[in-house]
């Protein structure tokens, strides 16, 4: 019931955006991805572009949520650059994410 039925509709949307954001950042969008498709086997096409723009977005919360900024981040270290660093991220990634997601 509840949101588990509806999740790209109203008030359950932001809920289920939250929960992929935070997911994502924990174990990756593709994991995260692989698990809500075996949980949510009869999703509609609108709801799994909402997992999938969600899920692409969210990495790049933190550094860690995406293969990408540790790619960067490992390549900057390889030439001597160890400025690339979550704390240096987090300034721009976390509001722009937010911002891409609850704008």
């Amino acid at each position: 019931g509840g949101c588990a039925d509806q999740m790209a509709e109203g008030a359950c949307v932001y809920w289920f955006v939250m929960i992929v954001t935070v997911l994502s950042n924990i174990a990756s969008n593709v994991p995260v991805c692989q698990m809500l498709a075996a949980t949510f086997p009869y999703a509609s096409p609108y709801e799994w572009l909402q997992v999938s723009f969600s899920a692409t977005i969210a990495g790049n919360l933190t550094m860690l949520g995406s293969a990408a900024n540790m790619i960067v981040a490992f390549q900057a270290a390889k030439v001597g650059d160890r400025t690339f660093t979550s704390e240096r991220h987090a300034p721009f990634g976390i509001p722009s994410t937010l911002l891409c997601l609850y704008a």
